[in-house]
């Protein structure tokens, strides 16, 4: 009951606010697609509401009758582009009814991520919008990760997170949140400051119990990138230390054990892992077999059992259980290179965004967004690898995200650059008056 009533309130009050501004819904609707009030709330009325599709539907005709300029840029408009490519495979699938429900759940992805391209033009707006998602994800995560560490320190947890799916995914989620709650915590004070930090601690540890090999290494390189970018070097290893002590000791020797076999030799890998090299190879049959748009959009599962040489040793209707070859064997190979293209253009981005602040020519707090997106694009790179993370909504955000912080801190350059020639007035340089001559 209690659930239902949180829940009701902060649709109110998100309505409410949807109408005032394109922006907000856009925050209303992301609030819906990462908090999940339907599952949350343990209420069916929520459930049959249908609220992400409602909350959809009107950010995009709130967008459009606002006014607001929808031209792409350079880099938004690969996004479109990708989304073109994919809609183009749906037809050449070998299952297309699957490939057309799932390009319509990632086309709806793919609209609301060009939205925020175009929606967030200030320093304020991308707080906002990234405080939304951090809070929607990291609220149930945070509950969970120190209730856990409290109570039952060392017990696995196999929650799944509706819009994220199993612990392998959940894992590389709570991995990618990481950097923008510290990101949040860098760029606020008071009590919100201390608010992220302790979410943080959380968070980290809810994606550490899910016992995921790949969301481990996830976590590694989030905590290798946070000391590469950090400033006061000495500082973060301090914070790292601390969470480190709060949250390793209390994992039990299973995971550990776990762990160790990341680095097993052939001879000893679980079937586990025998199963994704197989996956993985069983991938690049496919796209060579169809090398410009894959076997459909989505539609790995569907044609495994066409392409898999082993009789069903792994199983039948597997998932590809990889973001990058998923998206090659889905899409083909123009996808892929486009994807390349969008995820390592958009780190670049990130590290410009960064070196600007560095430099003084914007404010340092987006220097520290900069760094939480690139952070949390290189833990998927890491955890993606592992799992089908390609079509999930974070990510695409993400992208997302690091497009709109490049348009507003070339916005802040610019404004900064108009404002400092403004302060500094040319010199007033005086006519020397000549001395009279006098004869003597």
């Amino acid at each position: 009951m209690l659930r239902s009533i949180f829940v009701s309130v902060i649709l109110l009050v998100g309505w409410t606010l949807a109408l005032r501004s394109p922006l907000y819904a856009a925050g209303l609707y992301l609030w819906i697609a990462y908090f999940r009030p339907e599952s949350w709330a343990w209420s069916e009325i929520f459930a049959t509401l249908n609220l992400s599709y409602f909350a959809g539907v009107f950010l995009l005709i709130r967008t459009l009758v606002s006014g607001t300029s929808l031209r792409p840029t350079k880099r938004s408009v690969l996004l479109l582009v990708f989304l073109a490519i994919t809609f183009a495979a749906v037809f050449t699938s070998v299952d297309v009814p699957t490939s057309w429900a799932a390009w319509v759940a990632f086309a709806k992805t793919m609209i609301v991520s060009y939205l925020l391209t175009v929606l967030i033009k200030s320093e304020s707006d991308l707080r906002l919008i990234v405080c939304v998602i951090a809070v929607s994800l990291g609220f149930e995560a945070t509950k969970q990760g120190w209730a856990q560490l409290v109570l039952n320190p060392g017990a696995r947890n196999d929650n799944m997170i509706p819009f994220l799916g199993d612990n392998n995914v959940v894992a590389l989620g709570m991995a990618m949140l990481t950097p923008l709650l510290t990101a949040l915590a860098a760029t606020s004070t008071g009590w919100y400051k201390r608010g992220f930090q302790f979410a943080n601690i959380g968070v980290v540890y809810r994606g550490l119990s899910t016992f995921s090999r790949g969301g481990f290494l996830s976590f590694g390189a989030v905590a290798g990138m946070a000391f590469l970018r950090s400033d006061r070097k000495v500082r973060t290893l301090v914070a790292g230390a601390i969470v480190a002590a709060l949250v390793l000791p209390v994992l039990p020797p299973a995971f550990w054990a776990r762990m160790s076999t990341i680095t097993a030799p052939a001879e000893e890998r679980d079937d586990a892992q025998m199963g994704r090299l197989h996956f993985w190879q069983v991938a690049i049959v496919m796209v060579n077999d169809r090398p410009l748009l894959g076997v459909g959009h989505g539609a790995y599962a569907s044609a495994f059992n066409q392409y898999d040489w082993s009789d069903g040793r792994y199983g039948r209707n597997r998932s590809v259980h990889s973001s990058w070859f998923g998206i090659l064997a889905d899409n083909g190979y123009p996808a892929f290179v486009l994807f390349l293209f969008l995820l390592f253009s958009s780190i670049r981005s990130c590290r410009r965004v960064r070196r600007m602040a560095k430099r003084g020519e914007i404010p340092e707090s987006l220097g520290h967004y900069g760094i939480g997106l690139e952070t949390a694009l290189v833990a998927f790179m890491v955890g993606g690898t592992f799992v089908p993370f390609h079509y999930v909504e974070i990510l695409w955000h993400f992208l997302a995200l690091t497009m709109a912080l490049e348009n507003v801190a070339a916005a802040q350059a610019a404004s900064i650059r108009e404002q400092r020639a403004r302060d500094v007035k040319p010199a007033i340089v005086e006519k020397p008056v000549e001395e009279e001559f006098v004869w003597a």
